[in-house]
């Protein structure tokens, strides 16, 4: 199962999303180069509401396929 934490900064927002694995030995930051959000492995939420949380992830899996502009 899986743990996801939210990271706030200064303001209150999401900064960052971190990922507790129950067989890991310590939490890792959600990077979405290399993980998905799958509802049917998450064991629950912290930090913040778990929408927020959520629509977080989709927005950083939407931004790491967006092509960059390198002009």
């Amino acid at each position: 199962m899986v743990h996801y934490i939210a990271e706030l900064d200064e303001s209150q927002e999401i900064c960052a999303v971190w990922v507790k694995e129950k067989s890991a030995r310590g939490p890792y930051v959600f990077d979405p180069q290399k993980h998905i959000l799958n509802p049917k492995t998450v064991s629950g939420y912290s930090g913040a509401q778990k929408e927020k949380i959520e629509e977080w992830i989709s927005k950083s899996l939407q931004r790491s396929r967006t092509p960059y502009y390198h002009g």
